[in-house]
């Protein structure tokens, strides 16, 4: 999931903005959840009210007030079905760290992401799929869909990815 190096985004106008579409704020990709617009006041201008939730941070939300014709950037948002082929483990002492998850898209190509016990989408990819090893299930497997996004400030960016929703499908 190695994307180029992104040199800009597009933009648009602030008062171009609606609800639901993706917006960067505060150097991170959001999702308009509230858009409102004051008529123009005596310099002529739209106010924008605009608030999003990020994209890639459970529970983040920015707040940006911008005359109309302010630019705003447009994040590059990417999204995956990854199906889990196996954990990658390693010995600390006595204890098994799990490391990486390595799963394959669509195309066969392997992906491997850092495993990160602290995200409760990481730990629900690992419990689905030590039940299936565990029954011994092959007519199952465990998909990971990812979000990946650009971060960042002008001239400055790079990409993010998070486990949106981890499920099960019946495997190929």
């Amino acid at each position: 999931m190695d994307q180029p190096k992104v040199e800009g985004l597009n933009q648009h106008e602030g008062s171009h903005v609606k609800l639901k579409s993706y917006l960067m704020m505060k150097g991170r990709p959001c999702i308009c959840t509230k858009v409102s617009f004051a008529k123009p006041g005596k310099h002529g201008h739209v106010k924008c009210n605009i608030v999003g939730a990020d994209l890639l941070i459970m529970d983040k939300k920015y707040q940006h007030m911008c005359p109309g014709h302010e630019m705003i950037e447009i994040p590059e948002v990417k999204k995956y079905d990854l199906a889990v082929s196996h954990f990658e483990t390693s010995n600390e002492g006595k204890d098994v760290v799990i490391d990486e998850i390595v799963a394959f898209t669509e195309d066969s190509d392997e992906i491997t992401l850092k495993y990160k016990d602290e995200d409760p989408m990481h730990r629900e990819a690992h419990k689905l799929f030590k039940e299936l090893e565990a029954n011994e299930d092959d007519t199952k497997e465990v998909v990971l869909s990812i979000i990946q996004a650009t971060v960042g400030q002008a001239g400055n960016y790079s990409w993010e990815e998070k486990i949106d929703k981890v499920q099960l499908r019946v495997a190929d």
